[in-house]
């Protein structure tokens, strides 16, 4: 079969296909592009191969969350054909280059009977006029077909302005023909990805006899004679110039025939889709998993041409030193590095290699590995340093075709750049809550990625860094609250911030509730184990989050596919099923990721609980499909479950071909025994190194609970082996107290005792037990450590309890009602930068709004003023906002709400005197979402009302 050309490849399985049965479905006829089209998947159904640069798919709507790949299946009209979409994405960005049969910009209604999708192809005939639209790609080039109705005019339209960014500036768009049937042209853009550079090289098949343009240049009508039924055009695109695009298309597609190149692109995915072969199941488990490996075909994006030129993240040309190797972005690490990755380093170890280098490439040119870098530069969207795991893994894994010493010495770098919230992070030991959005997030995800760093060391022989960072990694434990039992966003004083809802969108975490990171530390499950207090309390926290009420308070559009508190819509979550395995329950494992395989995924167009974003909600499902799950990628293992299909063939990277076998899954859920070529494996995981041997993993199934992987020694590995005792915890805020305070001290470890100091030094077994609650009367620093005979000690509790002194009220003389605003445009990240822009518009308001804004996107206010306060105390602010806010009350910061993930609320604390206080509010809107709303409690009161215009006096 391998030595069959392409062609002759896709033949035979268009061939095998046509036999009706379901059992002779290919893996190719198994794919279903349009399922993740509809809800919140994201995804487009257009043609394109395996990892290419070319996208060429139906845009549906334009600036649309829901339709971030450009097409949503609830539309009936399409705006065109665009070369270049996002998989399944949470931002919008591309939809370069469109070309529409049909003048003007009036959308084409469609009906989705007349839709079809495969692997490299898609159709759509049009409603009116009746147009027949065919596509597929090659990896660097699109091409279409329109097939016109007697009557109609054969007309093409490319537009140069379309963007699926609503808020996109175009720094540089030209085109112009290039003889009568060929147009080249460049958008040079910045969306959602600075310095987009978009060549490309149009041939048509019919030569134009007229060439229009519109006012602003950027729509070109080009009208073909009237005897013209049918126009093939195939496009060549670029990142460095339209001679390599033109380049690019002579090399992947010389001529005109489209049949040709439809069936070279399905045989390209029909080599991709067989590197695992599933059998059994149903019709409906077989399509969806073939769509789902499918899906984590689509990206990354190959950046380099043809000839290995390449625009690096420096914006400077590069040429790659040999044919065998690629560039590639549209790297979604956030999303990516949980499941997607390691697939590939069973399946596809080439391709990982490639992508390390590219990463490496990014590094050389910018100084620090990519966040989430799409095109030629790094969209810095999301959080942590997930390149490292990535690196990691591929290290542990026996990847090697990169230089190991330069990946870790740009993991280090990468690990130390302020501006992600390191030098807080590594002198507190924690990220102030109350300084940085999202710092419990990136405090477990930091200690995540620093893990990898140190294990990578260690394999080094590089001790100095590896120790560093495996303390590091236990920085974990800083951020939780044995009082609640979850993490928590700590102040910069140590206090909790409050106040705390678990169920809430909390400003301190990336796209979850509390409880979607109540258990993210996948590099230490024994140790989180730990901190719950052992493994009976463990498991029960874990138990809950399946079971508590589903309600979310709040808005948060990425928490979807809800069972209890557990989102499985969004990859915070993905590894939590799998956790059981660490605490002598595997079967709940087995139970729960198979309800998860069914009740999350289908084969609809709703058949994705949440945006694809780059193959990591496909990954899991295939994962998983398996009975296989990486909870920490960098360690080599593999928690395990139950297959779904009775038998699964693995094309491994190395030639080896590796054999899942299982015993009735449909109706056996529970795992008897496990064996590796005849050996019994008693563990709850299985190692790299054994998959890759090749040969025979056989589960024995049974429908019964069975006593199988419930002893201590096999669960998965963590990063700590011994028993510890959690970190004691301050019940009380003690943050701003008015006469005196009471901090009653605590540790969840049955048995523990807590010892503390009130001056600075680090508690030991000789210093003050505590036994009573502490009064407190001033401001005072109090360390505690749990110590029980047998175990090692916990971690150090340090807070620093605040008396509070009311900041007096003003004198104001001349005052009168409202707040003054000033109003300025740009694209910002951060509300100090609206300082450097000029002032567009001011005036006096009632009160802060932003409902008068001049346009949808990048605007900022600065609101100012007096605000009245009615009586002496503390008083709690809070401002809600997308994209980014801050309150500052006198000379005090109260609420930093910058740079708001979304929609969320902040909240701080300040003590006033009763009388008139000036405020400033900061607010500036990014994209997408507009919000801005603002709200207080009064002293001795927690509820958070609106602040009344009555309140708010100016000059």
């Amino acid at each position: 079969m391998k030595s069959l050309s392409l062609t002759a490849l896709a033949a035979i399985l268009i061939a095998t296909a046509s036999c009706g049965t379901k059992e002779a479905l290919s893996p190719v006829e198994l794919v279903d592009p349009f399922i993740g089209t509809g809800f919140h998947g994201h995804t487009f159904p257009g043609a394109t191969v395996p990892f290419g640069a070319v996208q060429l798919s139906p845009d549906t709507r334009m600036g649309n969350w829901d339709a971030c790949g450009g097409y949503h299946y609830s539309d009936s009209t399409i705006d065109g054909f665009s070369m270049t979409h996002l998989s399944g994405t949470g931002c919008l960005d591309l939809g370069d280059v469109l070309f529409r049969p049909v003048a003007g910009t009036t959308p084409l209604p469609f009906s989705h009977k007349n839709e079809e999708a495969s692997p490299g192809y898609y159709e759509v005939t049009l409603t009116n006029p009746s147009i027949k639209v065919q596509l597929t790609a090659t990896t660097h080039c699109g091409m279409q077909c329109y097939t016109y109705p007697e009557g109609t005019p054969a007309v093409v339209v490319i537009d140069l302005n379309h963007s699926l960014e609503p808020g996109e500036s175009r720094d540089s768009i030209a085109m112009a023909p290039a003889g009568a049937d060929r147009v080249e042209g460049v958008r040079v853009t910045t969306g959602w990805t600075p310095n987009h550079h978009v060549f490309f090289s149009t041939q048509f098949s019919e030569k134009f006899e007229k060439a229009e343009y519109s006012a602003d240049s950027t729509l070109l009508t080009l009208t073909f004679p009237a005897n013209v039924r049918s126009v093939a055009i195939r496009t060549g695109v670029s990142a460095v110039s339209s001679a390599n695009a033109a380049a690019n298309l002579e090399a992947e597609m010389p001529g005109f025939d489209f049949d040709a190149v439809r069936a070279k692109a399905r045989a390209m995915w029909a080599e991709e889709l067989g590197k695992i072969e599933v059998e059994g199941g149903t019709l409906a488990e077989r399509r969806t998993f073939y769509t789902a490996l499918y899906h984590s075909m689509i990206t990354p994006y190959t950046v380099s041409d043809a000839n290995g030129q390449y625009r690096r993240n420096n914006q400077q040309i590069a040429q790659l030193p040999d044919s065998t190797s690629r560039r590639y972005s549209t790297l979604s690490l956030w999303d990516t590095y949980r499941a997607w990755h390691p697939l590939m380093t069973i399946i596809n170890p080439a391709l990982v290699t490639d992508i390390v280098n590219s990463m490496l490439d990014m590094y050389d040119a910018t100084g620090e590995l990519p966040i989430w870098p799409l095109a030629s530069a790094d969209t810095k969207c999301m959080i942590g340093y997930h390149a490292a795991s990535v690196i990691a893994d591929a290290y542990a894994k026996g990847i090697t075709g990169f230089d190991p010493r330069k990946a870790l010495d740009a993991m280090v770098a990468s690990s130390n750049i302020n501006a992600k919230g390191s030098d807080s992070y590594t002198t507190l030991g924690y990220i102030p809550a109350n300084e940085k959005r999202e710092a419990v997030s990136l405090q477990l995800e930091y200690a995540y990625d620093d893990w990898c760093i140190a294990t990578m060391a260690q394999s080094l022989g590089d001790t100095v860094v590896a120790k560093k960072y495996f303390d590091r990694a236990r920085s974990y434990a800083n951020v939780f609250d044995g009082a609640t039992r979850f993490f928590r966003g700590k102040r910069s004083d140590g206090l909790w911030m409050a106040p705390f809802c678990p169920q809430a969108v909390d400003r301190a975490f990336t796209e979850a509730t509390p409880w979607q990171y109540r258990f993210y530390v996948p590099h230490d499950v024994n140790g989180m184990i730990n901190l719950f207090g052992g493994r009976e309390a463990f498991t029960a926290a874990l138990d809950s989050i399946f079971t508590v009420s589903s309600e979310i308070v709040g808005e948060q559009s990425d928490i979807t596919g809800m069972l209890g508190q557990y989102a499985h819509g969004n990859e915070p979550s993905h590894h939590i099923a799998y956790l059981y395995n660490y605490v002598g329950q595997p079967y709940k494992t087995q139970e729960l990721t198979r309800r998860l395989l069914s009740e999350m995924y289908s084969d609809t167009p709703e058949g994705l609980i949440g945006n694809e974003d780059c193959g990591q909600m496909s990954a899991w499902y295939v994962m998983t499909a398996l009975g296989l799950y990486p909870v920490a990628p960098g360690n080599g293992e593999y928690a395990i479950t139950t297959p779904l299909f009775p038998k699964t063939t693995i094309h491994l990277g190395n030639g080896k071909t590796l054999t899942i076998t299982a015993n009735d899954p449909a109706k056996n859920h529970y795992i008897r025994s496990l064996s590796f070529n005849g050996k019994p494996v008693d563990t709850n995981f299985i190692t790299h190194a054994m998959l890759m041997e090749g040969g025979e993993l056989k589960f024995d199934l049974t429908s019964e609970i069975t006593n199988r992987g419930t002893a201590p020694e096999a669960a998965p590995t963590s990063l700590t082996n011994e028993e510890q005792a959690s970190v004691p915890y301050i019940k009380e805020g003690l943050y701003l107290f008015l006469d005196s305070a009471t901090a009653t001290l605590g540790t969840v470890t049955p048995g523990a005792e807590v010892r503390f100091t009130t001056d600075g030094t680090e508690p030991t077994l000789s210093s003050s037990l505590y036994t009573a609650p502490l009064r407190l009367t001033s401001s005072q620093t109090i360390k505690a450590k749990a110590f029980k005979q047998g175990i090692k000690p916990s971690a150090t509790l340090t807070v620093k309890a605040e008396k509070a002194e009311l900041q007096p009220a003003v004198a104001a003389a001349g005052l009168k009602p409202g707040v003054s605003y000033k109003y300025v445009e740009g694209t910002f990240s951060r509300v100090a930068q609206m300082a450097s822009r000029p002032v567009v518009a001011s005036g006096i308001m009632p009160e802060p709004t932003i409902k008068d804004a001049r346009q949808p996107d990048h605007f900022g206010y600065t609101f100012t003023g007096y605000i009245n306060v009615p009586a002496d105390g503390v008083y709690t602010f809070q401002t809600k906002s997308d994209d980014g806010s801050t309150l500052t009350i006198g000379n005090r910061l109260v609420v930093n709400n910058d740079g708001s993930h979304s929609a969320v609320p902040a909240t701080g604390l300040v003590p006033l005197a009763k009388g008139l206080h000036p405020f400033t509010l900061l607010y500036f809107e990014d994209y997408e979402g507009e919000e801005l709303s603002w709200g207080w409690a009064l002293p001795a009161t927690t509820e958070i009302v609106p602040i009344p215009a009555s309140a708010l006096f100016t000059r």
